[in-house]
């Protein structure tokens, strides 16, 4: 995606900032999140933001993180545009920004 289209995607509607689903032990959960993504899709958001938004990216191990944004990547594919943060420390927003 280019800048362009983040722009306008950005302020041409509802954004939303799905809860990312765990599991009992506190393990993240991608078929319970990839449920609630296939549910929330065909709402009309202009985009869902993964493992941002509820809290989840300073609570998400670096694996976890990977995993959420690839579970909503897969899930959505085609269906509504997916965007993830890059922050923390420079190391770490370089290479969630490169996932």
């Amino acid at each position: 995606m280019n800048p362009q289209d983040l722009k306008s995607i950005m302020g041409s509607g509802l954004l939303s900032f799905p809860v990312t689903d765990f599991d009992a032990q506190g393990n993240f959960n991608p078929k319970g999140y990839a449920a609630r993504l296939e549910w929330l899709a065909p709402y009309g958001a202009s985009a869902l933001f993964a493992a941002g938004g509820t809290g989840e990216y300073f609570s998400l191990s670096g694996p976890e993180y990977g995993e959420v944004v690839k579970t909503a990547v897969d899930t959505c594919r085609g269906k509504v545009p997916i965007i993830a943060g890059a922050g923390g420390p420079t190391r770490t927003a370089i290479a969630h920004a490169q996932e």
